[in-house]
């Protein structure tokens, strides 16, 4: 079946692409560096080494040669070999570290590529996704996966705690009711990432936009940290672990890994996560059948609040390297692993959804999947944290704090207060001389 699927994208592409000006199929060999930490997980291993095979066989001339790296290492290895003049080729970031590549100069200028593509090109993504791709009408990246954050739990642990699988928590409270009742003995009712890690903010920002709260003022001149929701939402997130306990020990040393592994080994019953969740988790225990096993509901909200964007959006984009001796390829390499059919072949592969619309808002398998449709029902709720180039240096001053308040170092109140100021400081260019933010 796989080899049939095969055959046939590749008649697909072998119709649809036409090689561009430079790129002959007949030219002399040459090798693009293709990186994506996505290659440190079997699963997706397996589908981006058979769709660089089939770009190969498209383009003979093109080798792909595979650049591995982690998910956390990811952005400072690309920033410091393109700052060496080297670097991959084609690689994959996350979004929210697309404004400090643009501002420094990291990302190839696509849009000559774009615009020699002809009227429409672009009309098959989502249009916020393209918003956060160009600077002052360019656009510098290409998007990639698009995917609301969303609970998921294990159906199995909720029958057995006597809780019905088809009444998920719909409120924080209801949750922290259900969370005390998965908790017992070796088993906690979540899971979540507290280490000084990416993948936190995927996990934290739901809790803060459920509640109501923000990170920083719409204008980006101040941190947000100092509103009642947004205290509450904290004190919440960190009160889950120090007072009702059904958090397991070790949080400040779990990560999305470790936090997937406990999913796996039912040591947790719910988590925040997104597509990429069930495969994963039933590639580390296919014992669980997760699967069939694991459900996915939207991410409780504050009882009584009704927050216009309740969850947050995870986006990455495909960038091309400005050091790139072969542009015109590289910008084919982007634009395969971009089109319809690769982005159907991700969510059949790997459970990602797309920022194509014409995939993830119609793709029948997709539309059809128990947690890709949930997934993709949350899009219209869903936020991207704010786009500034300071904007690893904000979250991880929220990482800190939460870690402070996990281990007792700090009260919420004293450690979310001091993240307020830290931030408020990076914030400081934002602001006019003499321009102030109010006190915590």
């Amino acid at each position: 079946m796989r080899k049939i699927f095969m055959l046939a994208l590749t008649a697909a592409f072998l119709l649809g692409l036409s090689a561009p000006a430079g790129v002959s199929r007949g030219q002399d060999e040459i090798t693009l560096v293709f990186s994506d930490w996505h290659l440190t997980e079997p699963h997706w291993e397996v589908a981006l080494k058979e769709a660089m095979a089939e770009f190969e066989e498209m383009y003979p001339n093109i080798n792909v040669e595979l650049d591995y790296v982690s998910y956390a290492e990811k952005e400072t290895k690309y920033a410091t070999e393109i700052d060496a003049g080297v670097g991959p080729d084609v690689f994959h970031i996350h979004a929210y570290s697309l404004a400090s590549f643009m501002d420094r100069g990291y990302l190839h200028d696509l849009t000559p590529f774009i615009e020699a593509e002809g009227e429409g090109f672009l009309d098959a993504w989502y249009p916020q996704t393209l918003e956060l791709m160009q600077r002052e009408g360019r656009y510098y990246a290409m998007p990639g996966d698009f995917m609301a954050m969303v609970l998921f739990y294990n159906s199995r642990l909720f029958e057995q705690a006597g809780l019905d699988p088809a009444k998920p928590p719909t409120t924080w409270d209801e949750f922290l009711e259900y969370a005390k009742a998965l908790t017992s003995g070796s088993q906690w009712g979540f899971g979540v990432v507290g280490a000084i890690d990416p993948g936190f903010e995927l996990r934290f920002s739901p809790v803060l936009f459920s509640f109501g709260g923000d990170y920083l003022t719409p204008d980006n001149k101040c941190s947000a940290l100092n509103t009642p929701e947004a205290r509450e939402a904290f004190t919440f997130f960190v009160e889950l672990f120090t007072v009702h306990g059904v958090i397991p020990p070790g949080v400040t040393a779990d990560n999305p890994g470790t936090v997937r592994q406990k999913m796996a080994n039912e040591q947790i019953a719910m988590k925040i996560g997104s597509g990429w969740t069930a495969p994963i988790v039933n590639s580390i225990n296919p014992d669980l059948n997760a699967l069939e096993v694991l459900r996915a509901a939207p991410v409780p909200v504050k009882a009584g609040a009704n927050p216009e964007f309740p969850t947050t959006a995870w986006l990455s984009a495909w960038g091309m390297n400005p050091n790139t001796e072969h542009p015109e390829e590289a910008w084919e390499l982007i634009k395969f692993i971009t089109s319809k059919e690769m982005e159907q072949k991700w969510f059949d592969d790997a459970r990602v959804l797309s920022s194509r619309q014409d995939v993830s808002g119609e793709y029948e398998p997709l539309l059809n999947d128990p947690f890709a449709s949930v997934i993709s029902a949350e899009l219209a709720h869903a936020k991207f944290v704010p786009q500034l180039r300071e904007w690893p240096q904000i979250i991880e001053a929220v990482n800190v704090a939460v870690q402070e308040g996990f281990i007792g170092a700090k009260a919420p109140e004293d450690a979310l207060r001091d993240a307020y100021n830290r931030i408020n400081e990076l914030l400081a260019g934002y602001r006019a001389e003499g321009e102030s933010c109010p006190e915590f």
